[in-house]
């Protein structure tokens, strides 16, 4: 596949997300609806213009530009209807009917020789060129009309307003400007001039711009935004995954894992509209009941309702975060129970390149479930929920040993070693044993994600009242000005560790907070760059096992990974 037909694929799945970012969000507003047709019509463009350049013949690459066409028909008037709503001009629409008119008469006239007679000689890049017909100008003279008219009533809008709506009917204006000189680099192949289009990157700035606009002008939901771009996100992985497949099964496991997945993203997606449309319905009822009642006692009354409105508001958002994350782990605890059933043997014996995708796929799925808890667990963290239960007797031993034994497969594939350092006396704390599983497996997976020679080793030393976690490296460490802030900030995360491996910044932040309320401590050392890490975690001894706890050091074992 060539670099212009890759920009195709990119610009498509990007157009693509945006309908459907559109689609979700109040589709019944007329603006909504103008921007998602405009994006529609740039989508159909795309998978026109990609599957003209990918056709090995002629017959092939001429139905594949009549879809391109179709779409370029349809981009200048809906982009027209789009402009209209946003700058609330209802003086231009008998323009915009006859726009309509004449792009359903340009897309019939598309299927005929009066439109394009045929296809020319394929390009080097892979396009090929349409042969027009006799009425094909009249098609340039309406898209050049509808594209200027647009450009235009945007520039003449942008000098009538001061403030925030000015700019961004001046990022409309650039937008269109850039997405029409760039597009229309395309029409220069249809006529024998040889060069590169710089459409696709153009239309790449131009749906930035515009989605920029929108979103300063609040017609979308930021909660709502994020949600989906995460969710999109995942599924834009999981798709690219299906074309790394190794083999037949593979294939249709990453297949079926993107068919979950994007069901539960789009449950997971109209669920937070629904919050975020209710809690709105409860600030559009405050603000009208402020205005009509100015008096401290209304103001008191109104005050409490909306309380009483939020604490409703707020048993949903728990109940809601149960249910997500009952909902978002069934299915991903469904995958690993297979996977440990297919590596026990319960199918049958399996090749060893079989299991190496099972225990991979059962790696992923480990760490998927973990970033859902991560994520959940922030939310109440963030709501001042309680979600630490602590218990007295809880063992350090095999909390460690459970973790160690969970990321063997994920240090071995990379070639390092991960060693935990046998103690033979019971360390025992108070402590919610699934919380501090999962801060110290975000921990010890840190380790493991970014270190990509030498290994990680845990140990243990305890005194009468303290025992403490040690988690050392040989990675990418930390640079001085930012070791405070990766245990302190969410979402904090170094240069080199963004091109070193993928990873939210969630997973340290939350470790930290954990152990916090474990009345413990953690905190990090590097000597820079390149120097490795170390992570301190203290926790206190169980009052009642501190007759027992001794300073313990002893060999190796565990995961018996090496390099």
């Amino acid at each position: 596949m060539n670099l212009f037909a890759l920009s195709c694929i990119i610009t498509a799945v990007f157009t693509a997300i945006m309908c459907f970012v559109i689609l979700l969000n109040n589709i019944r507003e007329k603006i909504n609806r103008a921007w998602f047709f405009t994006c529609l019509s740039l989508f159909v463009w795309q998978v026109g213009l990609y599957g003209t350049v990918v056709a090995g013949n002629a017959e092939d690459a001429l139905f594949w530009q009549r879809i391109l066409y179709i779409g370029t028909i349809l981009i200048p008037v809906f982009f027209f209807y789009f402009c209209l709503n946003f700058l609330k001009r209802k003086e231009d629409n008998k323009a915009l009917f006859i726009g309509f008119f004449l792009s359903i008469f340009f897309v019939l006239l598309s299927f005929s020789r009066f439109f394009i007679v045929g296809v020319g000689t394929r390009v080097d890049f892979g396009y090929w060129p349409v042969q027009t017909g006799s009425l094909y100008f009249l098609f340039l003279i309406y898209f050049a009309f509808y594209a200027v008219y647009s450009i235009a009533i945007l520039k003449i809008d942008s000098k009538k307003y001061n403030g925030e709506y000015q700019k961004q009917i001046q990022f409309m204006y650039y937008a269109a400007l850039i997405g029409f000189v760039g597009g229309s680099t395309n029409f220069l192949l249809d006529f024998g001039i040889n060069t590169y289009s710089l459409g696709n990157w153009a239309l790449i700035f131009y749906i930035i711009f515009v989605s920029y606009a929108l979103f300063k002008h609040h017609l979308f939901n930021i909660k709502v935004i994020a949600t989906e771009l995460l969710t999109f996100a995942l599924w834009i992985t999981l798709f690219i995954k299906i074309f790394a497949s190794g083999n037949t099964k593979d294939l249709v496991l990453n297949i079926c894992i993107l068919l979950v997945v994007i069901i539960i993203g789009i449950w997971l997606i109209l669920s937070v509209i629904k919050e975020v449309r209710q809690k709105e319905k409860i600030e559009k009822i405050e603000k009208e009941l402020e205005k009509a009642y100015g008096v401290e006692k209304e103001a008191h009354e109104l005050a409490n309702k909306a309380n009483e409105e939020l604490e409703k508001l707020d048993k949903y958002k728990d109940d809601f975060l149960r249910q997500a994350q009952h909902d978002l782990k069934r299915p991903l605890t469904t995958i690993m129970g297979y996977c440990e059933l297919l590596i026990g043997g319960n199918f049958g014996k399996i090749s060893k390149k079989g299991l190496d995708v099972i225990k991979r796929m059962q790696a992923v799925t480990r760490g998927k479930m973990a970033d859902i808890n991560n994520f959940l667990d922030i939310e109440q963290f963030k709501a001042g929920k309680g979600v630490i239960s602590l218990k007295p007797g809880i063992e350090i031993l095999p909390i460690l040993e459970q973790v160690s034994n969970e990321l063997a497969f994920q240090a071995e594939s990379k070639g390092i070693y991960l060693k935990l350092e046998k103690f033979e006396k019971t360390l025992v704390v108070s402590a919610d044993r699934e919380k501090l599983k999962a801060a110290l497996f975000n921990i010890v997976d840190n380790a493991v994600k970014y270190t990509e020679k030498g290994g990680i080793n845990i140990k243990v030393e305890s005194n009468e009242n303290i025992i403490k976690i040690i988690v050392s490296d040989t990675g990418i460490g930390i640079p001085p000005e930012k070791i405070k802030n990766m245990l302190e900030v969410q979402f904090e995360r170094t240069e080199k560790a963004e091109k070193t491996a993928s990873g939210s910044g969630v997973g340290l932040y939350l470790s930290a907070q954990i152990i916090k309320l474990h009345n413990g401590k953690v905190w990090a050392e590097s000597d820079g760059e390149g120097k490795g890490s170390t992570f301190n975690i203290e926790l206190p001894v169980a009052q009642e096992t501190k007759n027992i706890i001794e300073p313990v050091s002893g060999k190796p074992f565990g995961t018996g990974i090496g390099v």
